[in-house]
């Protein structure tokens, strides 16, 4: 029988992680805009969405030893039907009532905690979906879902969001993630070594510090993870400055923004089509993810200081560069990692993204408040590159073996 990517269980995965994007997509575009538009403060959006990352920082820390003894399967499934049931009920309580930013806050606290453990189940569990051989296949065809539904959903959910609210998308969101919890039911992967873990100090402690002792030694996977953390800490405060930028202009509108983020999108959808076809060769990947590294801080360096012409232009490069170094890392960073140790692993990593997301955010939404959007967005993609020098490239003999490794 011809080998294929499209097994039973890829396919489900698949069509679940395109089901839930949908709705996803169109909740963080609406949620990051309803606080600035009922605040009007940089400051308190930046308090805002610093707060709820809170969770991220400290539920992968306590819920990756139990993801990793577990089956993920059951949490993805679980999580999804939860969320679900909490975004309908959501839905109604925004139709019956105004606005209210500590309910905000609060709701979004509960979404980001479960999200976080979600997360964790499904990046752990999804390369043992992928067949033998096709994994730099298969992290295109997930790489590509995100900027398909959010160039198509994006200026949908602009619209649905001024004509009728936000209560509207979250009813959607809601029946959205039980489809997605239904079809991720019928996955049939059976997980294999499993080790039961009671809840005990001295277990948690020890499986914790297993997964310290993983990152100490592999000082390639360390560096990696640093410079993804601050890059998408600056990303949230380039994406925070963007948005107050169109959300407080005579000239830009709310649409135009939405096209933005369109762009960015469609150029991520070409990329991984690109990488659904082409093959990277194994020996050029590292030289590759540094030089969209560094194109991609400095795209965002510019990019509230021109033209929205030249913005929507510099986006979509932006997409199409930022989707290829994705998967060269997730291919090649899942493929390394030892699938009884991602969860942990991916853990301490989405802890140390969430902090450094969570400070920028409260730095970006202060310095917007007496500085200009653009130079604020400026300073932080100048960290970025900064990075990118000191992290990834000084550190290249432990990072290049990763990169380059045949899948």
């Amino acid at each position: 029988m011809k080998k294929t990517l499209w097994s039973r269980d890829f396919t489900i995965i698949t069509i679940g992680t395109l089901i839930s994007a949908i709705g996803g997509t169109a909740m963080s575009f609406a949620f990051s805009l309803v606080v600035f538009d009922n605040t009007d403060s940089t400051m308190l959006t930046g308090i805002f969405t610093g707060l709820s990352m809170i969770p991220a920082i400290l539920i992968p820390i306590i819920a990756a030893p139990f993801v990793d003894t577990c089956e993920r399967k059951k949490v993805i499934v679980r999580l999804d039907a939860f969320n679900g049931i909490c975004y309908l009920l959501f839905a109604w309580y925004l139709s019956n009532y105004d606005f209210s930013y500590t309910i905000y806050l609060l709701y979004a606290l509960l979404i980001t905690s479960t999200g976080s453990i979600y997360q964790l189940a499904y990046a752990s569990l999804y390369p043992d979906l992928i067949p033998k051989g096709f994994m730099q296949k298969g992290y295109s065809i997930s790489s590509m879902i995100y900027p398909s539904v959010t160039a198509l959903i994006t200026p949908i959910a602009s619209m649905i969001y001024v004509h009728y609210g936000v209560a509207m998308i979250c009813l959607g969101e809601g029946i959205l993630l039980l489809m997605a919890s239904y079809a991720e039911h019928h996955i049939a992967f059976q997980e294999k070594e499993l080790k039961k873990m009671s809840f005990s100090f001295s277990g948690y402690r020890e499986e914790m510090m297993e997964g310290f002792h993983y990152l100490k030694k592999e000082k390639g996977i360390r560096s990696i993870y640093a410079y993804m953390s601050v890059t998408n800490a600056n990303a949230e405060a380039v994406n925070m400055m963007s948005m107050a930028l169109f959300q407080s202009s005579s000239v830009l509108t709310t649409t135009m923004y939405a096209f933005l983020t369109t762009a960015e999108t469609a150029g991520r959808m070409l990329g991984s089509i690109f990488h659904y076809f082409v093959r990277i060769p194994d020996h050029v990947r590292y030289k590759i993810a540094v030089s969209v590294y560094a194109s991609y801080e400095a795209m965002d360096m510019i990019l509230l200081f021109i033209a929205y012409p030249l913005m929507i232009l510099n986006r979509f490069i932006c997409g199409f560069l930022g989707v290829n170094s994705m998967n060269i890392r997730e291919a090649s960073t899942q493929n390394y990692i030892p699938s009884h140790m991602r969860a942990r692993v991916n853990g301490l990593f989405n802890v140390l993204v969430s902090l450094l997301c969570m400070c920028s955010r409260f730095l970006a939404g202060a310095m917007g408040e007496f500085i200009e959007y653009p130079y604020v967005a400026a300073c932080f993609s100048m960290i970025g590159l900064l990075a990118v020098e000191l992290v990834i490239v000084r550190n290249k003999k432990h990072v290049q073996p990763i990169y380059n490794q045949h899948l």
